[in-house]
């Protein structure tokens, strides 16, 4: 794994979100594509909970080169613009929820300079996401509209639910748990069908589990999630 610089938050990237565990449903062609770009700006959008903060994460865990991960849509209150300068330095910079500060002109200005250093530079991969494709966000600077359509545009596609259990199932399985497909059924089913919700859920399993020692099944599910 790469020695991921750390900003004076300590971003912690959670360690079970590898390349091994993305579960790829409709998305194998797109994760072909994203391992073997090197350089310039590859644009990832999907509506929430899709899976692009794991492959961010993966990209991140995979690279032997220096790397840099920010999730922006939980650090835009307490981190300036600025701390996007000197950041094209790296040679994987992941700039997560860029649509949180999309809106913010200061933020957009430092994204415009930027932009324009990872292009001048040619020698670093520049990966971003969002929700909505770059038509159709809402920008308060025109030309950091027009420098995220520079690059490779990718959407990352839902998973179905049978792509979901099977996900949980792997996801359990690498916590050292025992997830059956049953089980694994009903709470696609009964707790929406939010890949980040499912999989918090499943970190609260994990926790009762251990604590009640007992296995994962519907009542038990029902009994600790309120269900």
């Amino acid at each position: 794994m790469s020695a991921i610089a750390q900003l004076p938050l300590a971003i912690q990237l959670p360690d079970d979100e590898t390349f091994a565990t993305f579960e790829l449903g409709d998305n194998a062609e797109l994760l072909d594509v994203v391992q073997q770009q090197q350089r310039g700006l590859v644009y990832l959008w999907g509506r929430q909970g899709v899976g692009k903060s794991h492959l961010l994460h993966a990209l991140c865990a995979h690279t032997q080169q220096p790397a840099m991960y920010l999730p922006l849509g939980e650090l835009k209150d307490s981190i300036q613009p600025q701390v996007l300068q000197g950041l094209e330095q790296y040679s994987l910079l992941c700039l997560d929820d860029i649509d949180a500060v999309l809106g913010d002109t200061q933020w957009c200005y430092e994204l415009f300079a930027l932009f324009n250093r990872v292009r001048d530079l040619n020698h670093g991969l520049l990966v971003v996401t969002a929700h909505n494709a770059p038509a159709a966000l809402d920008v308060a600077v025109a030309d950091v509209h027009s420098r995220l359509q520079w690059g490779l545009t990718l959407q990352v596609k839902p998973l179905n639910d049978e792509h979901k259990v099977a996900a949980l199932q792997a996801r359990a399985k690498n916590l050292g748990l025992s997830l059956s497909e049953d089980t694994a059924q009903f709470m696609v089913q009964r707790l929406g069908r939010d890949m980040r919700s499912l999989m918090r859920c499943l970190t609260k399993l994990d926790r009762a589990s251990i604590a009640a020692k007992r296995r994962l099944t519907i009542p038990f599910v029902k009994d600790v999630l309120a269900i």
